[in-house]
């Protein structure tokens, strides 16, 4: 992944997590929309272990066959590293109808929440990326000196939140297996996750089509939200043959990034554009 883009979700992450503990700038992050998929990618960061790579999909697909201690410690934190705003929003409960975390991480607030240079400091930098427009992610930045301030203000406040979703890997797991359930939203992806994860000409032309008209049939079927993405995801895997697969591999990419940016981003295209 492009370390700019690495670099501006990390970022992103950081200024949300004060927006949420920020008196000043709580309010707006409650009015904010609360997308799940965010989740599903910690999730599989959390589980994958080596070359065991699990991916979101993955995941939604084998949910109901998971333990119910899902996660332990150590993988809570390997969640927090990779989406730490997702996790916070699973422990307060902003994808479900409760969460046991809510209380105890809304009573860190206040020890933290008076803090005029972060608030100021976040309204400079949304207020850029607003200025710059939808190509933020892959071709802006924030200075340098901007980001070191914002990860030396927010330390103390993230080590605390870590450590106490860390320290309750029941709740987080419970919660973890109750997002599942409700799957991928489809067509809904953070703004951060709008980014492929492999190159729009990984495939070629022929495959491409293939592959394109395979998932145009699923589409076309009256399925539920949740049945299109599993049978999307087992039909486009099905398709992509053993010569495609080391293709793809000996690019650098897996056939789970490639068959994610096809349900993603190509299947919403239409067959010129796919051929093109």
């Amino acid at each position: 992944m492009d370390e700019r883009y690495e670099r501006n979700v990390e970022v992103d992450d950081l200024l949300e997590i004060w927006e949420w503990c920020s008196r000043r700038l709580h309010v707006k992050w409650q009015r904010k929309r609360k997308l799940r998929n965010g989740c599903f990618i910690g999730l599989a960061c959390a589980l994958s272990e080596g070359d065991n790579e699990v991916s979101p999909m993955q995941l939604l697909k084998t949910y109901k066959n998971l333990p119910s201690e899902l996660l332990n410690r150590e993988q809570v934190i390997s969640f927090w590293e990779a989406r730490p705003m997702s996790l916070l929003e699973l422990c307060l409960g902003a994808y479900s109808k409760a969460s046991p975390l809510t209380r105890p991480l809304n009573l860190l607030r206040p020890e933290f929440h008076d803090n005029p240079t972060l608030d100021d400091l976040a309204k400079k930098m949304r207020s850029r990326e607003k200025r710059f427009g939808d190509d933020w992610w892959t071709q802006g930045h924030h200075p340098q000196s901007e980001v070191r301030l914002l990860k030396k203000e927010v330390k103390s406040l993230c080590a605390k939140l870590r450590d106490l979703m860390a320290g309750e890997p029941h709740s987080v797991s419970k919660l973890a297996l109750e997002v599942l359930a409700k799957g991928w939203q489809f067509g809904e992806l953070p703004a951060s996750s709008r980014v492929r994860r492999t190159p729009e000409k990984l495939l070629n032309r022929a495959t491409r089509l293939k592959l394109w008209e395979a998932g145009q049939e699923i589409l076309s079927r009256d399925l539920g939200e949740d049945e299109i993405i599993r049978a999307l995801w087992d039909v486009l895997h099905s398709k992509i043959t053993p010569a495609v697969k080391s293709s793809i591999e000996a690019q650098g990419h897996t056939v789970s990034d490639a068959v994610s940016d096809l349900i993603s981003f190509d299947l919403q295209k239409s067959r010129g554009e796919i051929t093109s």
